[in-house]
């Protein structure tokens, strides 16, 4: 009976330790997770920024700790008119990221007055969006000038659940302010 036991004890062991070895080799957890935000700014980037819209791919990814699997594609639209604008995706190891400008957009769907161009931002990533790489995210997004901001995250995970969402305006608070308290103001949408 002494030896049955420690040939049990011994088969746990061996268990735990392959189990161990196995979240060792996996660190980072599969949440599905979706950024999707919709974002007005003062400043449209032109047909001449196609290049530096690459690189804020490259930024962004980089800053986040997502790996590209192939050069971003950036390109700008003239036609139709009313799609006129910069639009750029890219492929990661996760997933992707996607993003379109438009330049000149409806009127009557802009919040802020003071917006002149509209971006619709999509980052998907099979593996974890933490806060703090959202608010990375937000910093390199600055460089646009933001007036007005919708932010959703998605669990993917079993179902399209909204995990957090927030709505920014640049006439009642600071956008410094708001993105660096993003954990407060991204909050879980069931609290």
């Amino acid at each position: 009976m002494a030896i049955e036991s420690r040939k049990n004890n011994a088969g746990n062991s061996a268990k735990k330790t392959r189990k161990n070895q196995k979240s060792q080799k996996n660190p980072m957890k599969i949440e599905h997770h979706h950024l999707l935000l919709r974002m007005e700014t003062k400043k449209c980037p032109q047909e001449s920024d196609k290049s530096k819209a690459k690189e804020l791919i490259k930024r962004i990814l980089r800053d986040i700790g997502m790996v590209l699997l192939a050069e971003p594609r950036v390109f700008y639209l003239n036609v139709p008119r009313y799609n006129a604008g910069l639009t750029a995706l890219a492929p990661i190891q996760t997933s992707h990221i996607a993003f379109h400008f438009w330049n000149n957009p409806d009127r009557d769907i802009l919040k802020n007055p003071e917006s002149q161009c509209l971006l619709q931002f999509d980052l998907y990533t099979c593996g974890t969006l933490p806060l703090t790489r959202i608010q990375k995210i937000l910093h390199h997004l600055t460089v646009y000038q933001p007036t007005h901001v919708n932010a959703t995250v998605l669990n993917r995970n079993t179902s399209l659940s909204v995990e957090s969402r927030s709505v920014w305006d640049g006439r009642k608070s600071s956008w410094v302010d708001w993105i660096r308290d993003v954990p407060k103001n991204l909050r879980n949408k069931n609290e």
